[in-house]
């Protein structure tokens, strides 16, 4: 490493990569901490030590404690005072309430990508999905919990973004409904073959009615796609 003055300062050579930024590397501990969860290594109601935690990753506690904040506001963790961190425990009522917020929300920028994108950009859209699923069947295959939640969360990612509303997509991140059942999904759907399979075919279904571009046809998919979980939730907790 080596230092160069230049008008007064001084500033890293090249040799030296830059530092991640404090955001970058609040994202890099929510994805260790969600994969902890998907892989069963956290599970809904353990304590997450922060200054273990931080240890681990090799980070001071200032990231981990901004990480998670925002995991507490996407609902993934709960912070009690003065007793610490814990991942969030399965609760119907909050899951269904959210699983119907995040519907209402996608509903909305299907409606609304469909009138504001050419037809031929909704066929790449939808070519986009498929090639996606791609992933989704290869995590099926091996059982691959965190491919497979990277997939939906990037899939309905994509489709909110498609809207071309940022109000939209400011109002479904800030609900964190990107991962809102993370902590559930694979309490819902175990990691076996078929239940995994059945979970990527609701996907392709949900591409085929998408190709139709119907409007009344693609909103009924998205909300039967997302509230079907609803049914899953109460199996879950009966």
């Amino acid at each position: 490493m080596h230092l160069t003055e230049l008008g007064g300062q001084f500033r890293v050579g090249p040799s030296r990569l830059a530092p991640l930024s404090r955001k970058n590397l609040s994202e890099q501990i929510i994805d260790a901490i969600r994969n902890a969860i998907v892989e069963g290594r956290f599970r809904p109601g353990d304590k997450i030590p922060e200054a273990e935690l931080a240890e681990q990753l090799g980070v001071s506690r200032t990231p981990v404690r901004e990480a998670f904040k925002l995991l507490e506001q996407q609902g993934l963790i709960e912070i009690r005072s003065k007793h610490g961190t814990y991942v969030a425990s399965m609760n119907r009522a909050e899951a269904e309430d959210g699983l119907h917020v995040r519907a209402a929300l996608e509903v909305l920028a299907v409606r609304q990508a469909l009138d504001r994108l050419s037809p031929q950009e909704w066929d790449e859209l939808c070519g986009r999905y498929e090639a996606m699923l791609q992933d989704a069947w290869r995590a099926s295959d091996t059982a691959d919990a965190v491919t497979g939640i990277e997939f939906d969360i990037a899939w309905h990612t994509l489709l909110v973004e498609s809207a071309g509303n940022q109000a939209l997509l400011r109002t479904w991140s800030m609900a964190g409904l990107s991962n809102l059942i993370w902590s559930f999904e694979f309490e819902l759907y175990p990691l076996d073959d078929v239940a995994f399979k059945s979970w990527v075919l609701r996907h392709v279904e949900f591409l085929d009615v998408l190709r139709s571009r119907d409007p009344d046809a693609c909103e009924e998919a998205v909300r039967s796609h997302i509230l079907i979980k609803v049914d899953d939730v109460d199996d879950v907790d009966g």
